[in-house]
């Protein structure tokens, strides 16, 4: 796997804008409530882990190196 896959800012501000979106949307839209239960254990907590496990550190990265680009 190509190391810079995960420093792009690209990459990441695409990963995290759909994450985002995922976790605000799904929720609103589904209307019946076991579902909306399921949903939100199942696919949106792994979600919020990748969130938390990708996208904060990788956006450090990126903003970092937009702060010390001359």
């Amino acid at each position: 796997m190509n190391k810079h896959f995960f420093h792009e800012p690209l990459v990441w501000l695409f990963i995290t804008g759909l994450l985002l979106a995922a976790c605000t949307y799904l929720p609103l839209r589904i209307q019946n409530d076991r579902l909306r239960n399921f949903v939100m254990r199942w696919v949106l907590v792994p979600v919020s882990i990748v969130l938390i496990l990708y996208a904060y550190p990788v956006g450090i990265e990126v903003f970092k190196k937009l702060a010390l680009r001359k």
